[in-house]
């Protein structure tokens, strides 16, 4: 019986779209012991901070048409404060939905695979406030204005986050991995790299 009330909380957790990331005793949202950040997507059509185009503003197709990521400023920066070049250019994170969202300002996913981003743009603090104003670097329990110490706003340029993904600013667990071979052969032609 215990597997049918775990499917039963999950499903419902699913339709309900509930922050399954909990806080844990420094109020950092966790989910199975995993920390937590919050998605949003955009589509600026620049090449982003991490210099990811041939010149100019002008992005490289890649970066506008991969999985690619604006990550929160003080995740961007290892807890500096560079809006260019900051020391978390080029890196891959592994994002995994929990399956829920901040109530009222997404929905549910349809599935809980995991996706590998790369990190190419800058999401300062100035201005994005509620999302990616942490105050301090992943591990010191600055988090934004819905409990999460790292946020990652998804380039969705052509679709790939909500057409393809079908995700809408979900919640998801994080970890940093290594670049698979093709986002690693593209983020060496960036100025950061």
């Amino acid at each position: 019986m215990r597997f049918g009330l775990a499917v039963a909380v999950l499903v419902l957790g699913l339709v309900r779209g509930d922050q399954l990331c909990q806080p844990d005793g420094s109020g950092v949202r966790r989910y199975n012991g995993k920390p937590c950040a919050s998605t949003t997507r955009y589509d600026d059509g620049r090449r982003g901070s991490c210099g990811c185009g041939p010149g100019g503003d002008t992005p490289f197709a890649w970066n506008m048409n991969s999985l690619t990521a604006a990550a929160s400023q003080k995740y961007f920066d290892n807890g500096g404060d560079r809006t260019w070049c900051g020391r978390n250019c080029g890196r891959c994170v592994r994002l995994t939905p929990t399956g829920g969202f901040v109530p009222g300002l997404g929905r549910a996913p349809p599935n809980l695979n995991s996706r590998v981003f790369l990190v190419t743009n800058d999401c300062p603090i100035q201005g994005n406030e509620e999302w990616c104003g942490q105050r301090g670097k992943p591990g010191t329990g600055q988090v934004n204005a819905h409990g999460y110490e790292v946020h990652f706003d998804l380039q969705n340029h052509n679709g790939q986050v909500v057409n393809n993904l079908n995700w809408d600013n979900i919640e998801t667990t994080w970890e940093e991995v290594g670049c698979p071979g093709d986002l690693a052969n593209n983020y060496r032609q960036c100025e950061c790299h």
